[in-house]
């Protein structure tokens, strides 16, 4: 059995409905219990909510969603994205302009199961519970460089709450990643006193009252700020509100569906066959493999094997390398040659033990993206 996954109210369901809004950026008109397709249901003080525009990112600082729809009259919209793993909001907006930035008023939605990870073997359905962007306080700005806000959950303001501040969003915003954490006071309110920079704010508080890192579990209350990130410049504080939600509890995605993780062994070799130390193996969505891995092996050791797992069976696409962030000339770099466009498809609960990538010293004559 796998771990439990906290989630904003979903359970696992065949049922669909409406219109179905594809990973190819397509949209059909037709309700499918296909695997592979994601219900959405949206849900606003105990009652669907229409018009409510859903987005699925591969990284939360993405711009632009790479699938997005918005819930028809039964406050619910379908969609059939790629395999891999995504972060979706919702948002409702009184004026229906999802152009401009998130304000007070409007009504928004983190899954407090991202990143989720999405197979074409399975169907799932998300219950995501809407708040309404609250104000932030009216006290004085304090004298400084950072944050200062307030955090309530339907609209009143909650004590004791962690406050964290996020550098970076590499880690899906999990375990000890964070910049800075803060307590709210009595009135719900905190202040972060930081560098000058660019943050995510979360808001996390345990049924038990604690902040304590870690899984998050059931009546347990989440917030991710709606105007994340956040700019902080040197001498300024900037106002911020954070609604929270309280999770519920489903089973876990390993209890939940016949999906199994695959797993991908093998080894790193140079165009010698001798093994590379210190490379690591990656998948992408991507067929150039640029941006980040979706999943990825630790570095290699002295015998240049590698092996990790692939929690979502699909295809990607398969390379090596050494190093991380824009590639450095002489490090290691290469595709796996077992297809023609350096694609594997993993099914579920297989193993590949049979991998073996080729790759060779990086130069600039080559002229690769970074990949990380």
């Amino acid at each position: 059995m796998g771990d439990s996954v906290p989630v904003l109210q979903g359970e696992k369901t065949n049922a669909a409905e409406g219109q179905i809004y594809l990973g190819t950026g397509r949209m059909s008109a037709r309700p499918t219990t296909r695997p592979g397709t994601y219900l959405v249901r949206t849900i606003w003080k105990d009652a669907p909510l229409t018009k409510v525009r859903i987005e699925w990112r591969r990284h939360v600082e993405d711009v632009t969603p790479v699938l997005s729809g918005n819930t028809i009259g039964v406050g619910t919209a379908n969609f059939r994205p790629e395999p891999g793993s995504y972060f979706l909001t919702a948002d409702w907006r009184p004026d229906g302009d999802f152009n401009r930035p998130r304000r007070a008023g409007d009504r928004f939605a983190w899954f407090g199961g991202n990143p989720l990870l999405v197979s074409t073997e399975t169907s799932e359905a998300i219950t995501l519970i809407l708040e309404e962007v609250p104000l932030p306080p009216s006290t004085a700005s304090p004298k400084g460089t950072g944050i200062f806000g307030r955090v309530t959950h339907n609209g009143v303001p909650v004590a004791n709450v962690g406050v964290y501040a996020y550098a970076k969003s590499g880690s899906g915003f999990k375990g000890d990643d964070f910049h800075s954490v803060v307590r709210t006071d009595i009135n719900g309110e905190f202040v972060l006193n930081l560098s000058p920079d660019e943050y995510y704010l979360l808001a996390r508080l345990r049924s038990d009252n604690s902040v304590d890192i870690g899984p998050l579990h059931k009546e347990d209350l989440l917030g991710f700020y709606p105007g994340n990130p956040v700019t902080v410049v040197k001498g300024s504080f900037v106002p911020s509100a954070i609604p929270l939600v309280r999770l519920k509890m489903v089973k876990s995605r390993a209890e939940s569906s016949a999906l199994l993780p695959g797993i991908i062994e093998g080894r790193i070799v140079d165009l010698d066959g001798h093994p590379v130390s210190g490379a690591y193996a990656a998948l992408y969505d991507k067929t150039n493999m640029s941006g980040r891995s979706l999943f990825r092996s630790e570095p290699t050791g002295a015998d240049g094997r590698f092996k990790f797992p692939v929690p979502i069976p699909g295809k990607y696409f398969l390379s090596a390398r050494s190093g991380y962030g824009s590639p450095a000339e002489g490090g290691w770099f290469g595709a796996w040659d077992g297809s023609s466009d350096h694609s594997i498809n993993i099914k579920s609960g297989e193993s590949r033990s049979d991998v073996v990538i080729i790759v060779n010293r990086l130069s600039k004559k080559m002229g690769l993206s970074g990949n990380r």
